[in-house]
């Protein structure tokens, strides 16, 4: 069986739109319309993150580690990532996946609170 685990986003060209859109469609779904500004960087090894600047209704500052899922969609996971969010929501790829970390920080599927 293939890994279906996200790996981390190497090449950003052509995908930094995307990018874009879905942070500001994870930020409306979790805590309303916001402003956003982008800061687009790359770490020692190669993996894209994003600094995002919030303003309007809520204010702040989150960083986005983006990566790749299998059968090319992304995932823009917060870091840190609120415990509210880890453990009521998830995070929304753009495939329509959800994605959370586990108490240890490892990536794995969301699954709902039943």
């Amino acid at each position: 069986m293939r890994d279906q685990t996200p790996t981390p986003l190497t090449d950003l060209r052509r995908r930094a739109p995307v990018a874009r859109q879905l942070i500001s469609a994870v930020l409306h779904e979790l805590i309303g319309p916001v402003e956003l500004s982008y800061d687009f960087y790359r770490e020692w090894n190669g993996c894209w993150k994003v600094r995002v600047t919030i303003s309007g209704v809520a204010s702040g500052r989150l960083e986005f580690t983006l990566l790749d899922i299998p059968g090319g969609g992304m995932l823009a996971m917060p870091r840190p990532l609120p415990e509210r969010w880890r453990t009521t929501t998830g995070i929304k790829a753009t495939d329509g996946s959800r994605w959370t970390l586990d108490a240890s920080g490892k990536l794995l599927p969301f699954v709902a609170p039943s």
